[in-house]
């Protein structure tokens, strides 16, 4: 219900507020620096979120401080990618990430805008290229088994499919549910509140995932 009653105010707003709201429920995750990446789509026959995109959603992008690739364009969306530049390059510098994207064109030792450049190109070529899991953070052993195909059973299906580790990725999941339930609730307090913007509840999206990790660490 409390979704549902998110979306229903996200639909009065005006379209500068309406994209600043949108965008940040789903970049919630990347703004709390637990996931290198999101993508959105944009639908152009969302007249509202997409005339808010092009006038106000890059700017905004930019003052969260994240970098952003339009990964496809067709006659009725944009699919746009997200990104942390630094928690992006720390993901795909890890061994075995580097090592496959060799193997699948990814220039050798190249830089993030190299990376983002070589998989917008393979995005508009094979669709929705499988590599892109990990850009979005999926864990390294299940994209390469959902690719091949693998006859492993798959032990978990939330955010991704898992077979590996599955404990691990439903500590993840939870923690992704929290920060997306907080931040629906954050914004109806902020809403509330007079003078209180967008901008606002992604410093409080941030500022509650550091009180977490905080917690938990002085209660270890």
């Amino acid at each position: 219900m409390i979704h549902l009653d998110f979306y229903k105010k996200l639909n009065s707003m005006n379209n500068k507020e309406h994209v600043e709201t949108f965008l940040v429920y789903h970049l919630s995750l990347v703004i709390a620096e637990i996931k290198p990446a999101a993508t959105v789509t944009i639908k152009k026959n969302n007249i509202k979120l997409y005339k808010g995109w092009n006038d106000f959603g890059i700017n905004f992008i930019d003052s969260l401080n994240l970098k952003f690739v339009e990964l496809r364009e067709s006659y009725d969306s944009i699919i746009v990618m997200i990104y942390s530049e630094s928690l992006l390059k720390q993901e795909l510098s890890k061994y075995d990430t580097m090592d496959f994207l060799l193997t699948i064109g990814y220039p050798p030792n190249g830089s993030i805008n190299n990376y983002v450049t070589t998989l917008k190109s393979r995005y508009e070529k094979y669709h929705c290229p499988h590599e892109l899991g990990l850009f979005l953070g999926i864990p390294f052993k299940d994209v390469k088994d959902f690719m091949e195909c693998t006859t492993k059973r798959c032990l978990l299906c939330g955010y991704w499919k898992v077979y590996n580790d599955s404990n691990k990725a439903k500590f993840t999941f939870n923690k992704y549910d929290e920060i997306k339930e907080y931040t629906i609730k954050e914004y109806t307090i902020k809403n509330i509140l007079k003078g209180s913007s967008c901008f606002d509840l992604a410093l409080s999206i941030k500022g509650y995932v550091y009180t977490s990790a905080k917690s938990i660490s002085s209660d270890s």
